[in-house]
C-alpha cells in the first residue's frame, strides 16, 4: 500500500514558510487550546511531531522535558532543524517511533501532557494508536487529540486520498490544485473567512496537499472519541468542534 509522505510535505513547508511569526501563532494556539499561559515544569510528549513546531512551542512555554516522536525520519530531520533555529537551548529529544508500537510507546514513559494533534488518524489503526497514546499520560495528566470528523463525504475523501497516492507526481500536483480550489470555496462558504488566514501557524497550500494526499485516513464522531477515551479512565474537559464538516475536532482530556 502506497502512503502519503508527510515528511516531504513538512520539509517543503519548513523551507518555504516557517518563521518566527508562524511559530508565535503555533505557540498561541497551544495556549488557547489548553487554556493556560505556561507549561512550566511539565513533561510533554508530542506524538507525530511533524515539523516540530509544537515541540518547540512547548519548550518555549517552559516545559521541563519535551519528547517528539514520529514514524517518518524526514519529519525528525525537519523537527531537528526547527529546534536548532528556534530553540537551540531547549531540552527537546526527538525519537523515531510508531504510535502503533504498544511496547515502544510504553517504554517512552508517562507525561504531564501528551499532544497528538492530527496524527493518529493517519496511522492506519486509529483506535489502537489512541489507546497507546493514552498509556503515556501520567495520572492527572492531559491528553490532546485532534481527529477528523466523520461526515457523509468521509468515505469519498478516503477514496480520493488512496487514488492520489497511486498517481505520479504531476497528477498529484494537478489534483492538489483542482481540489485546492474546491476546498478554498467550501471553507469560505462555511466559515465566512479567508481560507488563506490559517490558525496554528499553518499554511493553506501545504494543508491542501496534506488533506488531498493524507492516507491512511480515518475519522470518527466526537461522541465516539469521547466514549472511547472516557472508557479508559479519562474525563473530557474541552471539545472544539471542527470549523468545516470534514475538519478536525479538537479534544482535551484529563486522566482521572
Amino acid at each position: 500500500m502506497r502512503v502519503f509522505d508527510f515528511g516531504q510535505n513538512w520539509q517543503a513547508f519548513t523551507e518555504q514558510r516557517v518563521d518566527e511569526q508562524r511559530l508565535a501563532l503555533a505557540t498561541q494556539s497551544l495556549r488557547d487550546l489548553l487554556q493556560r499561559e505556561r507549561l512550566d515544569g511539565m513533561r510533554v510528549l508530542d506524538i507525530g511531531c511533524g515539523s516540530g513546531l509544537f515541540s518547540v512551542s512547548a519548550a518555549r512555554l517552559g516545559a521541563a522535558q519535551v519528547v517528539g516522536v514520529d514514524i517518518n525520519p524526514t519529519c525528525l530531520s525537519v523537527s531537528e532543524r526547527n529546534q536548532r533555529t528556534f530553540a537551540p537551548d531547549a531540552a527537546i529529544e526527538l525519537r523515531l517511533a510508531s504510535a502503533l508500537d504498544r511496547a515502544g510507546m510504553a517504554a517512552l514513559g508517562q507525561y504531564d501532557l501528551v499532544y497528538a494533534w492530527g496524527s493518529l488518524h493517519h496511522t492506519g489503526s486509529m483506535w489502537d494508536a489512541i489507546r497507546n497514546a493514552m498509556g503515556c499520560v501520567a495520572p492527572g495528566g492531559t491528553l490532546v487529540l485532534a481527529i477528523y470528523n466523520q461526515h457523509i463525504t468521509s468515505s469519498t475523501w478516503r477514496g480520493i486520498k488512496w487514488f492520489y497516492n497511486q498517481m505520479p507526481p504531476i497528477i498529484q500536483r494537478l489534483m492538489a490544485i483542482l481540489l485546492g480550489g474546491v476546498i478554498w470555496v467550501a471553507k469560505l462558504a462555511v466559515t465566512r473567512r479567508n481560507p488563506l488566514e490559517k490558525e496554528r501557524g499553518m499554511d493553506f497550500w501545504y494543508d491542501v496537499i496534506d488533506w488531498v494526499g493524507g492516507y491512511p485516513y480515518e475519522y470518527a464522531t466526537p461522541t465516539a472519541i469521547q466514549q472511547f477515551v472516557e472508557g479508559q479512565g479519562f474525563r473530557q474537559i474541552r471539545l472544539v468542534p471542527a470549523q468545516v464538516p470534514t475538519g478536525c475536532n479538537e479534544f482535551v482530556f484529563e486522566r482521572v
